[in-house]
């Protein structure tokens, strides 16, 4: 959805390129392919994204309304805001080890009965 917002901008704007690059979300990219890497080598089901980050998928969808980007790509990324808001919700707070950052493990369920 990011390079198609990008690819859009590029087409239709004659902005700067670190305009385009914030406005399609593609500043975000290069922390999503190391984040990506780093998920894999660790078996992670998904990629961690940062609530702060939320913005450039917003920026990327509203820019592709703008800029007539494909009808399924703005499906695809409305329905991953809706996604990100819900887990946005469920954020928790990082702390920095060794100059890591580190989140806390889920606290686990109590059983029922």
């Amino acid at each position: 959805m990011i390079e198609h917002a990008r690819r859009c901008l590029e087409a239709e704007s004659d902005a700067d390129p670190q305009t385009i690059g914030n406005a399609s979300g593609a500043a975000l990219l290069p922390l999503l392919y190391a984040r990506a890497g780093a998920a894999l080598a660790r078996g992670a089901e998904g990629v961690p994204l940062l609530v702060a980050e939320i913005g450039h998928v917003e920026a990327a969808v509203v820019n592709l309304e703008s800029y007539g980007g494909h009808e399924t790509v703005l499906c695809e990324g409305h329905s991953l805001l809706e996604r990100l808001t819900v887990l946005s919700e469920e954020a928790r707070a990082g702390r920095t080890v060794d100059g890591v950052l580190r989140l806390p493990r889920s606290t686990p369920q109590a059983p029922c009965g």
